[in-house]
């Protein structure tokens, strides 16, 4: 099933009651989703694996859990950092990203994401990177450069062993 921005119109009680009809009923008839949405707590109440995108591009996939206990890809690292808390010791006091996203019919060479990555390099304007698994971790990959030996990234090294 295909659910696209599902709760996103409702109520906190009514999203709260229908996100726990759509987990009973999957449960009950063994059901997969398909769970699009900008929400980042509904995807994490509602999702068994998680698809991250930037620009229509696959940045990174994986359990759910894993994702946001530690997130690989700078993009998905700024969204789960920009997530409100009521914690207030983990308030955003910047924001995670700068500057504006790149047009969507123009998008830029290279990896999409690399004209607001604080990590950009040379290779990233020039070569798209591939989705690979990440090392010990084969459920979960990540496209970037800083991931990949050998890439031309100065933190593909580092990045690999850690």
């Amino acid at each position: 099933m295909i659910l696209d921005e599902a709760v996103s119109a409702l109520d906190k009680s009514v999203e709260a009651q229908v996100l726990n009809l759509l987990v009973d009923l999957k449960t009950r008839f063994d059901l997969t989703y398909v769970f699009i949405s900008h929400d980042l707590n509904v995807v994490r109440f509602i999702s068994d694996r998680v698809m991250v995108m930037y620009l229509g591009k696959l940045v990174e996939i994986g359990p759910v859990d894993l994702i946001y206990r530690d997130p690989q890809h700078p993009y998905t690292q700024a969204l789960l950092s920009a997530m409100p808390s009521m914690d207030p010791r983990r308030r955003t006091l910047k924001a995670p990203l700068s500057g504006d996203p790149p047009n969507p019919v123009n998008p830029p060479s290279g990896c999409r994401f690399r004209t607001r990555c604080p990590f950009a390099e040379r290779v990233c304007e020039t070569v798209q990177p591939a989705l690979l698994a990440s090392p010990g971790e084969k459920a979960h990959a990540v496209a970037c450069h800083m991931r990949v030996p050998g890439s031309g990234h100065t933190r593909a090294t580092t990045a690999v062993s850690a």
